[in-house]
């Protein structure tokens, strides 16, 4: 089995790297080195994907601290990652009994043939590289720009190509959007977020982690309205942590009703 994901030209000097229907990486060229965002869980040769596109030096930088995202780090010497993400529990996520554990589970992954047993050990002790909003990343001919967008990890990041109007998202906002798991904000922190994400997509392409790469201002809208209503229908957090769907329905919010608000 071809164990290199395929690669989708969307525009000219950027790349969709689909990980075999788990997780939408991407790479955008420049004239003096490449960024890479995300890296898949791992069970996949992401690196040769990347070198059949570009012969230029890779700078690898995640979205996100979960295992879909940074599980694929091992083929590459460092990562850039916000240090909000850096914790302890993210870190766990990067190991290899987690990755096997994540692939194994992944439906739409195991109908492309890929289990647990296609999850290789890291190549490289990766050295993760903390970063802030406002990083840029210099690619020669254009520079990328990290922007802190708390939610559904206290360290997720929207990395910004404004030469070519594009946005990369991870999974802030999404369909299904998860804000229950360790590691995330409430939701009233997530939602600023999400409304610079939908003022930003009126100028700008916006690509996200997974299932249909692009999210449409409409789309944004609506969660972002969902995010609105949630706060709306509490007065204060709940003493348990029980999670909630809002509205119900497949693309809905999940979110634990002890952490709608800031503390």
């Amino acid at each position: 089995m071809n164990s290199v994901p395929p690669v989708t030209e969307l525009m000219k000097d950027v790349y969709l790297i689909n990980e075999f229907d788990g997780t939408n990486c991407y790479l955008v060229t420049g004239s003096d080195c490449a960024l890479l965002i995300d890296c898949g869980t791992g069970f996949c040769d992401i690196r040769s994907a990347v070198e059949n596109v570009t012969n230029l030096p890779v700078v690898l930088v995640a979205t996100h601290g979960h295992v879909d995202h940074i599980g694929g780090a091992g083929q590459f010497k460092e990562m850039y990652i916000h240090r909000a993400d850096t914790a302890l529990i993210n870190r766990i996520q990067k190991s290899f009994p987690a990755r096997r554990i994540f692939t194994a589970g992944n439906e739409a992954v195991k109908r492309n043939g890929f289990g647990a047993k296609n999850v290789k050990k890291d190549e490289y002790k990766t050295k993760w590289i903390p970063i802030d909003g406002g990083h840029a990343f210099d690619l020669g001919n254009k520079e990328i720009i990290a922007v802190h967008t708390p939610g559904h990890t206290k360290g997720s990041i929207a990395l910004v190509d404004k030469k070519d109007r594009v946005i990369f998202s991870g999974d802030n906002v999404c369909d299904a959007l998860w804000l229950h798991l360790p590691g995330r904000t409430s939701v009233e922190e997530w939602l600023p977020s999400a409304e610079w994400l939908l003022e930003a997509s009126r100028e700008n392409k916006v690509y996200w982690g997974h299932r249909v790469p692009m999210l449409t201002s409409e789309y944004i809208s609506k969660v972002v309205g969902w995010g609105r209503e949630i706060l709306q229908m509490h007065t204060k957090n709940s003493l348990l942590p029980v999670t909630a769907q809002y509205p119900e329905q497949i693309d809905g919010i999940l979110y634990k009703t002890n952490t709608v608000f800031k503390k």
